[in-house]
Formats: structure tokens, C-alpha cells, sequence
């Protein structure tokens, strides 16, 4: 529900402006001083490097359906959706922005909205492939997130695309109900496997560019973790952000990241600063999404009849 996201995006910034309030910020200062002027830039660069290996994947996918985008197409839809879901959180997110920008290429909306549910669960399953360093950095975990249907983060795309949940039903209707959803709009993949195991490759290498890049902000500033450390952190981090608890994981990604890295040598300001800094990056690579935001929502065939006015 939208109230508890945000709810729980106001407690999680509310504990993170507590905890950076107890830092001594002479020594962040001293911490930032202390970074190379290559690093950030260098940083930078991965972090796109990654956006666009995400664009790789989605256009990928798409070819299975046959679905008529460029990639220069969909990487503007990407870099769209990931500013929406930045700097305009709201109901409908990113992900309800990239169905919004497809189905200015289809008119089969079960398979528009497949493209885009495939997508990001081709990129959980990337990050589920890394919950084994997070058992080797931190031990077994108790207990794990659980997810729920009712507040899944596809909710608004469903609602766009008049998909109806049908939530009344009995659990073995519901079952039977989604089983028989899911082989008619995502038949398509199933046939083209290939399509499949390159999409998770890509989505891998989409992953990995972003724990170097977290990786050099961190030794930068003097946190003595490994490789396989930043990567077990950023994979809990990630499913965290996953919880419909925040919005775009808000304050719960920083408090989180504050937390976890303290226990592997970093001191409260370090931790901190990482968690700054890395939101700061990972917000900036999608500033060109803003424009092409009016873009990506009018649709090619408006886009073209604007352009026509204007030589006109």
C-alpha cells in the first residue's frame, strides 16, 4: 500500500539522518579529500557501463516477440524509466513507464508487459546468484524476506495494462489462473532459450560493472573489504530495495548499507559516505532519461507529427 512505502521511507530517512548525525565530519571530509579525482568519474562510467548493459537485455528479450525497437530506442526508455523511478517516485515507477514507451511498438499488450516483468526477474535471478557471498561474508541469515503478490512492485504495471488479479479466488483457482497466464505471454521466451541464458549474461555483467564501481568508492575512502564482500553486501541491499517498504528504497538502501559494511572495518562516517555517494552516482547516470521523459510517453507516431509542426 502506497501509505506503507511511504511510511517506511520516512522511518528509514529519519534513522539515517540520526545516524549521520553522529558522525564526526571532519573525518568525512578527510575521506573525500582523500579520493582520487579519477575515482568518482571512473565510477561513474560503470554505473552507465551497467544502465546500458541493462538497456542490452531488455532489447534482447524483445527480439523473441519481434518487437520493432532499436536499441538506441530502448536504451531512451530505460534511462527513462530508471529517472522515474528516481527522481519522480510515485505508483507508477519505472517499470510502469518502460510498458508505457513498448506498447508504442505493439499492440499486444500480454506480451508488452511480459517483456518487462521478464526483465527485471532476469535481473533478480542475476542477483540471486550472489546470495551465496552474503552467507560467506555474514553466516547463514536466519530468516529470509518472504514476497508478496498483494504488494508486488508490478502492481502498477498490471493495473495499466487491465490486467485483474483475481485475488478472490481460492488458492488452487489462483494458481491455475496464473499457470495459464503465464504460458500464453511468455510461450515466446520459452521457445527461444538462447535468448534466455544471453539476457542472464548480460544481466550478470549489468551487476558486476556496479559492485567494481562500489568496490573503488569504497577502498577509496579506506574500507578494507574485498571484491566478493561488496558484492554479498550489494546483494542484500538489492533484495532489501526489492520490499514494498520505501520507495525506490529510500533511507532503507542507506541504513542498510551503513549497517553491513560497519561489521567488515568501516567506520560509521566511511559506511555513511559510501551509502552518499553511491545513491549520488546511481542517480546522476540517469539524468539523460529527463529528456527524453515527454519522448519515450508521447510515442514515435506523435513524436513524428510534433517534429513535422516544428519544420513547418
Amino acid at each position: 500500500m502506497l501509505w506503507l512505502r511511504w511510511s517506511g521511507t520516512a522511518i528509514s530517512a529519519l534513522l539515517f539522518l540520526w545516524l549521520i548525525s553522529r558522525e564526526n565530519w571532519g573525518e568525512v571530509w578527510h575521506h573525500l579529500q582523500a579520493l582520487p579525482a579519477w575515482l568518482l568519474p571512473l565510477a561513474l562510467l560503470f554505473y552507465l557501463a551497467g544502465l546500458l548493459a541493462n538497456a542490452l537485455r531488455w532489447y534482447l528479450l524483445l527480439q523473441a516477440p519481434g518487437i520493432q525497437l532499436t536499441f538506441w530506442a530502448v536504451t531512451r526508455i530505460v534511462f527513462t524509466g530508471q529517472f522515474v523511478s528516481n527522481f519522480l517516485p510515485s505508483t507508477i515507477g519505472g517499470d510502469s513507464v518502460r510498458f508505457v514507451g513498448v506498447m508504442h511498438y505493439t499492440s499486444d499488450r500480454a506480451v508488452g508487459l511480459a517483456s518487462v516483468i521478464l526483465d527485471r526477474l532476469v535481473n533478480v535471478v542475476a542477483f540471486l546468484t550472489v546470495l551465496p557471498l552474503s552467507v560467506i561474508t555474514f553466516g547463514s541469515p536466519a530468516t529470509w524476506p518472504r514476497f508478496s503478490l498483494n504488494a508486488s512492485p508490478f502492481s502498477p504495471v498490471l493495473a495499466m495494462a487491465g490486467v485483474k488479479i483475481p485475488w478472490t479466488r481460492g488458492p488452487v483457482s489462483r494458481l491455475q489462473y496464473w499457470i495459464a497466464r503465464g504460458r500464453k505471454a511468455f510461450q515466446v521466451w520459452l521457445e527461444h532459450p538462447r535468448l534466455l541464458v544471453l539476457a542472464f549474461c548480460v544481466s550478470w555483467l549489468s551487476i558486476f560493472v556496479v559492485f567494481v564501481a562500489i568496490w573503488l568508492v569504497a577502498r577509496g575512502l579506506g574500507i578494507p573489504v574485498a571484491l566478493y564482500q561488496v558484492m554479498g553486501v550489494t546483494g542484500i541491499t538489492y533484495l532489501l530495495t526489492l520490499l514494498p517498504i520505501s520507495v525506490n528504497g529510500y533511507g532503507l538502501r542507506e541504513v542498510a548499507i551503513t549497517t553491513l559494511y560497519i561489521p567488515l572495518g568501516a567506520s560509521l562516517e566511511q559506511a555513511a559516505t559510501l551509502a552518499i555517494i553511491t545513491r549520488f552516482l546511481s542517480m546522476l547516470e540517469t539524468l539523460p532519461g529527463a529528456l527524453w521523459l515527454s519522448q519515450v510517453v508521447s510515442g514515435p507516431a506523435e513524436r513524428e507529427a510534433v517534429e513535422a509542426g516544428e519544420e513547418g
